[in-house]
């Protein structure tokens, strides 16, 4: 057994001492975004078997992209009861990394493929995502839903939708103060969004990394909603603009967007007005912000090493993308 399924047979013996849990299989798994991830299948005395997935914090300095497990941790116990969204049973947190090697989240594993996966076969097979998306939209459209007084009192909420807005810009002025070289763009950037707000919607539980990837079907059960790390109080349709750059194929709000955006309307009772076309590219903008605050905070960190290595190149070239990305929406916009 590696070092990983020691330290959690370990942490099993501490949270269930009673059923005195081994594990027999314990190896990383890719996705999680920012997070390091493993897959542990653990067999209980009674001879029943579990399968887990151990979601926990990279080593400092390892990471680019940085969130909050406490915030995580809180916010997975409060979704059962506050929305109709599913999620995978988060079981156990290691809340100190005491036993698990830094702060982990353990939860069960679905047997499910990822929505991303099925629309690419359907494409694959040209059945048609039609039913695939109206179920991704119906999904987010509900996180948007969830009623706010359910969320963990821990969560900042914004007094509304105007001011959550006002908080964003002023963070890519805060940005364009403290990188000097971004500050033409993100000057630019800042005075054009606050020159064409949208009409406000009401604040939402935004997921903050929208896409068909985050979203697990199987042969039995809901669909379930993973990875949220990012979720915050806001406007929800930072979601729909996050989603459009999404590279993977097929990204199916490009592949009818009038389409795409008549389910959500129909879904949340937003007007045409409040969702439409050019009302998401404005929010790709409002939600790629804290981002590529990380990505700037990360690129400063490599760039000052002595030996910076492959990854400051990524990040020089993830910060030029998302600039052009949003100087082409601002000149599209005009």
């Amino acid at each position: 057994m590696d070092a990983l399924g020691s330290r959690f047979e370990r942490f099993l013996t501490a949270v269930e001492p009673d059923r005195a849990g081994r594990v027999i299989a314990c190896e990383a798994i890719t996705g999680g975004y920012s997070r390091i991830s493993a897959r542990a299948r653990v067999r209980w005395r009674d001879g029943a078997e579990d399968t887990f997935i151990l979601r926990g914090d990279p080593p400092p300095g390892s990471g680019v992209f940085t969130s909050d497990r406490d915030a995580e941790w809180d916010l997975l116990a409060a979704l059962p009861g506050a929305t109709s969204v599913s999620t995978p049973v988060a079981r156990w947190y290691d809340h100190s990394g005491e036993y698990l090697g830094s702060k982990a989240i353990v939860m069960d594993c679905a047997a499910a493929v990822s929505l991303q996966d099925e629309m690419a076969r359907a494409a694959r097979v040209d059945t048609g995502a039609g039913p695939l998306t109206d179920l991704f939209v119906d999904i987010f459209a509900a996180v948007h839903q969830t009623p706010l007084d359910r969320l963990p009192a821990r969560m900042p909420r914004p007094p509304d939708g105007p001011a959550y807005l006002d908080g964003v810009l002023a963070g890519y002025d805060r940005m364009a103060g403290e990188y000097p070289s971004c500050a033409p763009v993100l000057r630019y950037v800042s005075w054009w969004a606050r020159a064409h707000q949208p009409p406000p919607v009401p604040l939402g539980l935004v997921h903050g990394d929208c896409q068909p990837s985050n979203v697990l079907v199987g042969p039995s059960g809901p669909p379930l909603v993973i990875d949220w790390e990012f979720a915050h109080i806001g406007d929800p349709r930072e979601d729909l603009g996050y989603y459009t750059q999404i590279p993977l194929e097929p990204n199916v709000y490009w592949t009818d967007p009038e389409r795409f955006l008549g389910r959500y309307r129909a879904a949340t009772g937003l007007t045409e007005e409040q969702v439409n076309p050019r009302v998401v590219d404005y929010f790709l903008i409002i939600g790629m912000a804290a981002l590529l605050e990380q990505l700037l905070v990360a690129a400063a960190a490599i760039g000052g090493a002595e030996r910076p290595g492959i990854l400051a190149s990524y990040l020089i070239n993830a910060i030029s993308h998302q600039h052009d990305m949003f100087l082409a929406i601002c000149d599209r916009l005009n």
